[in-house]
């Protein structure tokens, strides 16, 4: 039935140009309106066919791919399930979930509760709740009951990997099976990437780039994002640096939480043909990708030591964890310090990687 569709609908394409030829040949009024008939008469047909073939292909089908909201189309009218899979789940509202799952029996969940949520726009929305995932509230409800978590990760190396699973995951891990990484990335470094060079920027696997006394204060946009000019610049030399011991740019993304940190950067970036492939992002935007190195421009320097939404644990959870091979933290130490979440990332980072001051890259 299917190859009779495929040649039904090669002939009524086939029919439909040359049509549309002759109608734009053609003078005659009334020729004109019989054509743009029999046009609107075919093209009805065809849509009704390709209609009943899509039909034919989900009832024949085993498993069927489709968005949330796809979920609900009339293609999928009086369509059930025996089992529905939400991927992504933690960054899916509660509500468009729910059209899925009403057309199954049973369901699996498949996401992180502690990485971003998704984005709701009305402050009010958010404060009467839509922002609370179904995923978090099950979890909340009936905890070990359904949860099961993975435990072997294939992204990163140990030393990134370590941190996560300690600050934010040592809970789940003692009531399950400690998290690994998988033997392939466990110990992978940059320099083990064809035609890269071992050298003191591609050697470390944590690299804490602090700007603390450097005078490079955070300021304010004209839209009251934040940013701050000489953070930027140490980014961007370190992916410089890491360029030229033969990264390849499209390897290297640089985030940050603020918007204007963000044009800030790429403004820079556009002076430098080398960096073109860079990839420079908000970390809601980077969530659920991967480079091989990611550098992490913090922003926050001020004296009275307040860090905004950089304490807010899920954020930096994505923004770390997003490096493959590498992770460069670029901040006032100083600064986020004052947060103990923020505090404990940068002793680790301390501890683990390496330790330079941002002033070493002042001149480059």
């Amino acid at each position: 039935r299917n190859f009779s569709f495929a040649c039904s609908s090669a002939y009524s394409t086939s029919l439909l140009q040359a049509l549309n030829g002759k109608l734009l040949k053609t003078k005659d009024r009334n020729t004109r309106r019989e054509i743009q008939k029999e046009l609107r008469t075919l093209s009805k047909e065809e849509r009704k066919r390709q209609q009943l073939a899509v039909t034919d292909v989900i009832k024949d089908a085993d498993v069927i791919l489709t968005t949330l909201t796809g979920a609900f189309s009339r293609k999928l009218d009086n369509t059930t399930f025996d089992l529905i899979i939400i991927d992504e789940a933690a960054q899916a509202l509660e509500i468009a979930c729910w059209m899925a799952l009403l057309k199954g029996s049973r369901c699996i969940l498949a996401g992180d509760h502690l990485q971003l949520p998704p984005t709701i726009q009305s402050v009010e929305a958010e404060r009467k709740g839509l922002g609370r995932t179904l995923f978090e509230r099950l979890a909340d409800l009936y905890g070990d009951e359904v949860m099961s978590m993975l435990t072997v990760q294939y992204r990163m190396h140990e030393l990134i990997m370590n941190w996560s699973s300690k600050e934010l995951y040592s809970s789940k891990v003692l009531r399950f099976e400690r998290i690994k990484a998988h033997s392939s990335v466990a110990t992978h470094m940059l320099f083990d990437l064809e035609n890269v060079k071992k050298s003191t920027s591609t050697e470390p696997t944590l690299l804490l780039i602090d700007t603390t006394g450097c005078d490079m204060e955070e300021k304010k946009d004209e839209e009251e994002s934040t940013l701050n000019e000489g953070e930027a610049e140490v980014a961007i030399s370190h992916a410089k640096r890491l360029i030229h011991a033969g990264v390849h740019a499209s390897d290297i993304g640089i985030i940050t939480p603020y918007a204007a940190q963000v044009v800030l950067l790429k403004m820079l970036k556009s002076n430098e043909d080398k960096l073109k492939n860079v990839e420079i992002s908000t970390v809601d935007g980077f969530q659920g990708r991967e480079k091989e190195a990611i550098i992490i421009s913090m922003v926050r320097s001020n004296s009275k030591k307040e860090v905004g939404f950089l304490s807010d644990r899920r954020r930096m959870n994505v923004a770390v964890t997003r490096a493959r091979r590498q992770c460069c933290l670029v901040c006032d130490t100083e600064t986020v310090s004052s947060d103990g979440f923020l505090k404990r990332l940068v002793e680790y980072f301390e501890e683990h990687g390496e330790y330079l001051s941002a002033s070493e890259y002042c001149n480059e």
